[in-house]
């Protein structure tokens, strides 16, 4: 049997652990995002720039806390989120929170894929070989 270095059924060892370095540039890639951007936009032209800023403020202000509890329990155990929800809703009951965070990646890279695959479905369209 190969040995297992996602460590999907253990705490990941202190050795192997990633830095914060490393961490916010995952978390800087996942909020770069188009559909992210697209909503950003969506917003900057529907809201006065007051407006704007405070719902930037406070839906940052939300999903830092959030996200730092959650951090700081994933520091501190070494588990996975899989791994936890096993641990808060046993075998049978993390099925949940998988299918909904499977649930969102599928969205997620769907909307992503979709977004840039009609503007080169458009580009296509243009191209000058498909005038003539």
């Amino acid at each position: 049997m190969s040995a297992d270095n996602n460590y999907s059924l253990g705490p990941v060892p202190k050795s192997a652990r990633k830095g914060v370095a490393s961490l916010t540039m995952v978390m800087l890639g996942l909020t770069f995002f188009s559909a992210s951007m697209w909503t950003g936009g969506s917003l900057g032209t529907g809201l006065s720039f007051n407006d704007f800023f405070l719902a930037v403020l406070i839906g940052n202000l939300i999903l830092g806390i959030y996200t730092s509890f959650l951090g700081y329990i994933g520091a501190s155990t070494g588990l996975s989120t899989h791994l936890l929800a096993r641990f808060s809703f046993g075998s049978k009951g993390s099925w949940l929170p998988s299918v909904l965070l499977g649930g969102t990646q599928v969205g997620w890279f769907g909307v992503g894929v979709a977004m840039f695959a009609s503007q080169f479905k458009k580009r296509r369209a243009l191209t000058p070989t498909s005038l003539s």
